[in-house]
């Protein structure tokens, strides 16, 4: 299998743990899936800043499938009011971050004590952020 199909698999990964996470949530606490997923997202941003070429392009093209998915989020829950939301668009951009909400709950109740969905959220995605660039920082030291 080539760098680039690998590269694509590892960056729809998360994705797919979303939509598996939200259906199994009550199984699995909140906790241990971002643990788990936190180690494999680290894994994969030092997987990626090892491949050749445009460090800055691959790190990109690392994060594309989340900034699009964090871009219709922002569009769907911060520009669009309750009746224009689109249903469809607005579930699958917040499963690809799914994972994190654990960190973004708890960093949002370290501000304040009301639970905000949509902060939650952009911190979740912050959060899976920074995992992964911590991870490529790494891996491109080593």
């Amino acid at each position: 299998m080539t760098e680039n199909k690998k590269m694509l698999i590892w960056i729809l990964i998360p994705l797919i743990y979303g939509l598996v996470s939200n259906t199994f949530m009550l199984i699995i606490p909140p906790f241990l899936s971002q643990l788990v997923f936190a180690i494999f997202w680290f894994w994969v941003g030092m997987k990626l800043s090892c491949l050749s070429g445009n460090k800055v392009k691959i790190f990109f093209i690392g994060n594309s499938v989340w900034l699009l998915s964090f871009l219709i989020y922002l569009w769907q829950f911060v520009f669009l009011d309750d009746e224009s939301r689109n249903m469809f668009l607005a579930s699958i951009s917040q499963y690809y971050m799914l994972p994190f909400i654990w960190s973004g709950t708890k960093l949002s109740l370290l501000f304040t004590d009301v639970i905000h969905g949509t902060t939650i959220t952009i911190i979740a995605y912050c959060s899976m952020l920074c995992v992964f660039t911590v991870g490529f920082i790494v891996g491109k030291v080593k």
